[in-house]
């Protein structure tokens, strides 16, 4: 692993954190009901995606378990064309991707 891909793990954790402290307990409802949480959510997503496109391709190639492209296309769409992001879909993958993927990252 690339020193510089400790940094990226880093705020990538940080992030993953973020969602977790703050949205625990938080109901579907609540969420698509709040465009606060919405934005806060897709600013984090925003974040993730950004630094996994950073992650060097060695990093990356060496953890194909991860869905790296996806991650970075869901940046792209939440920061080049907010309103096409699908509140459900962000919140099934809050739900069923962000802790496989902080338990992933909590491993560095």
């Amino acid at each position: 692993m690339k020193e510089r891909d400790n940094t990226y793990i880093e705020r990538i954790k940080e992030e993953l954190h973020f969602i977790e402290r703050n949205f625990k307990g938080v109901s579907k409802k609540d969420f698509l009901e709040s465009d606060i949480l919405q934005h806060a959510i897709s600013m984090s997503l925003i974040t993730i995606g950004e630094c996994a496109n950073h992650l060097s391709d060695d990093f990356k190639e060496k953890n194909p378990e991860i869905e790296w492209v996806q991650i970075i296309a869901v940046r792209n769409i939440a920061a080049h064309g907010y309103w096409q992001l699908d509140m459900g879909q962000i919140w099934q993958a809050m739900e069923e991707d962000i802790p496989d993927l902080r338990a992933f990252f909590d491993k560095f």
